[in-house]
Parts: C-alpha cells; structure tokens; sequence
C-alpha cells in the first residue's frame, strides 16, 4: 500500500509529460501563412483568404460557427458566405477574426474566430466556438494562391 501512495506522484508527473507532448501549440501566422486555400480534414469545408483581407468559405459545418448575438442561419447543412478578415491581434497572431457578410448562409452578418496551433510540425487554424474547449472544425492550408 505504501508502494502504491509513494508511486502516484511519478503516475501524475507521467500523464502530464503525456498530456504536454501530443497537445498542440499555438503558433503566430503572419499575412503570407494565411493567405491561400484552407481546406477540412472531411474535405467539405474550404476557407480562401486573399491578400486584400477578404475571404470566401464553404462546406463549414454549422458547428463551427457559434451565432453569438444573432439567430443562427436557417436552413440545414453546411455554411457559406464570404466577408473580411483581420488578424485578432497585431501580426503576427494567434488568432484571426471573419467578419461575415450577410448572404450566402447568413441573413445578417456575422463574426467568426479561428486559432492557429501547429501540430507535429503542420499548420492549421480551427474555428473557436467555446472558450472552454479548445479546439473546433480544423482547417489546413493546401494552396499558397486562394482558388
């Protein structure tokens, strides 16, 4: 029993060296990481960010997108519209903010947030919708050239 009370602290330090290897880190991204094609690991959601702050998405799960201060969009499936994008912070950043156009999906604007982590030496962002949970719908960039 002893043995078993002495041991815990090592099992505790073992789940956090755990924990703390296979948890992605945040990565600041600057204009030219961003700009380009985004696409979903499911291959349905697509994100282009141009050079001029303007992006186009679609295929975005309803899920992704927290409709904060306005009723969500109606109908069913997935999203798309198109609108603006800024950095969350000065470049370079962690996080990037859409601020969604009404058309397409929506019937008044609205505004989205991405992350950026890096993970096992690969860059993706994922849409941010609970402050208490981390991670979201993951996009990767496939293209340096929005398509």
């Amino acid at each position: 029993m002893l043995a078993a009370v002495a041991a815990l602290p090592l099992v505790f330090l073992a789940v956090f060296a755990l924990l703390v290897a296979f948890d992605p880190e945040q990565v600041p991204l600057g204009k030219a990481d961003v700009v380009g094609s985004w696409r979903g690991d499911d291959g349905r959601g697509r994100v282009d960010f141009h050079a001029d702050g303007r992006f186009e998405m679609s295929g975005i799960p309803r899920s992704a997108i927290d409709s904060g201060f306005n009723e969500a969009p109606p109908g069913r499936g997935p999203l798309s519209g198109e609108g603006t994008w800024e950095f969350a912070y000065d470049e370079p950043s962690t996080g990037i903010h859409l601020r969604i156009e009404a058309g397409g999906s929506f019937s008044d604007p609205e505004i989205a947030s991405l992350e950026s982590i890096e993970e096992d030496g690969r860059t993706r962002m994922y849409f941010s919708v609970n402050v208490d949970k981390m991670y979201g719908y993951e996009i990767r960039r496939v293209s340096k050239q929005p398509q």
